[in-house]
């Protein structure tokens, strides 16, 4: 298990805007490469009842879902003095557009990474030295052939697939093209049965938000 510190450093790469590949990624954040390699499992917070429940969990990963301009600095702030990797998604918050700048003010903040949709926002987090997480919605081929063009636009650190047990399928169809891509999945998880089974199929790592998970 990583050492908890409550002292938060400002990432290598932030200040100079040096962008970094996946791998120097997960060298500067052992967290990160922890929960891909061995832990497998990400905490994703909702709401207050479930960020209390992530400060005392086993999971040292957790993805914040919510949020607003006034307190996610706060947010942040208790996330990283109990020890934890913070990833905010940034198309949840509120009051945050995908300019540039709330890049930099989440890094600022405390953030370790950011998750999102769009790749103009992931761009402008790497420049930050931040993680960088590409959310993928497999509802149809479309909106697969989608997320393959906006990797084409820019690679990010990982990828999560949505739902969760969509990600088998699809998985292969990014590795075709990536063979060294980390692919998270997320929503609609039951079971830990099904965590077992999405690792046996070649996922990384899986984002829950039933702290029942939270192993």
């Amino acid at each position: 298990m990583q050492s908890r510190s409550s002292s938060y450093v400002s990432p290598p790469g932030a200040q100079s805007g040096n962008s970094a590949n996946s791998r120097d990624v997960e060298h500067l954040n052992p967290q990160w490469r922890d929960v891909l390699e061995k832990r497998h499992i990400i905490a994703a917070v909702r709401n207050e009842e479930g960020l209390a429940a992530a400060e005392k969990s086993a999971p040292e990963t957790v993805y914040l879902l919510y949020g607003n301009t006034l307190n996610i600095a706060g947010l942040l702030r208790r996330l990283r003095d109990h020890g934890k990797l913070p990833l905010v998604n940034l198309d949840l918050l509120a009051g945050f557009s995908r300019d540039s700048i709330n890049a930099e003010y989440l890094a600022s903040c405390g953030a370790a990474g950011v998750i999102s949709t769009h790749c103009e926002v992931l761009r402008a987090s790497r420049r930050q030295g931040l993680i960088t997480v590409q959310r993928t919605f497999a509802l149809d081929s479309a909106a697969i052939d989608a997320g393959l063009r906006t990797m084409g636009q820019f690679l990010p650190d990982a990828i999560e697939i949505l739902p969760a047990v969509a990600s088998p399928r699809v998985a292969s169809r990014f590795r075709t093209l990536h063979p060294h891509l980390r692919i998270v999945a997320g929503g609609l998880i039951s079971d830990l049965k099904e965590v077992e089974s999405l690792l046996a199929a070649g996922i990384n790592a899986v984002s829950v938000s039933d702290p029942r998970f939270w192993v």
